[in-house]
């Protein structure tokens, strides 16, 4: 996985927020590390599922979003790049329209347990509210 590798990447088990931290439909960053080195990410939930990228877009490797935690087209249905307005889909991160067309954001994942999202774990059974990767 390539996320486990990057420089200031959390831990397995890192707990990143609870679920109603993050708006239905929107998303939220989290950051670990400072400077050019920080590890960033993103979650994006729909009702009670929750997916983790990194924050980086597969056209040119730049932040998805420009203003803080937006990471969503208006109608809550797609992740877009705020940069070349490329959209991807909440489950697996592929790019359905724009300059990556048929490239993905590179997963990160993560799972909803009693209402705490955290970096899911090797030993995390899939049948709780996760990532689909």
């Amino acid at each position: 996985m390539e996320w486990q590798i990057q420089r200031n990447a959390p831990a397995l088990g890192t707990a990143l927020c609870q679920l109603h931290d993050i708006p239905d439909g929107q998303g939220k960053e989290f950051v670990f590390g400072s400077g050019d080195h920080a590890f960033r990410m993103f979650v994006v939930r729909r009702g009670a599922e929750v997916w983790g990228y990194l924050n980086r877009c597969p056209h040119f490797s730049i932040p998805i979003h420009v203003q803080p935690d937006r990471f969503v087209t208006s109608d809550h249905s797609l992740i877009m790049c705020a940069n070349h307005t490329a959209m991807f889909r909440y489950d697996d991160g592929y790019c359905i329209d724009g300059p990556c067309r048929a490239a993905s954001l590179d997963p990160v994942p993560v799972s909803q347990h009693n209402g705490m999202i955290q970096i899911r774990s090797g030993s995390e059974r899939r049948d709780r509210h996760e990532i689909h990767v």
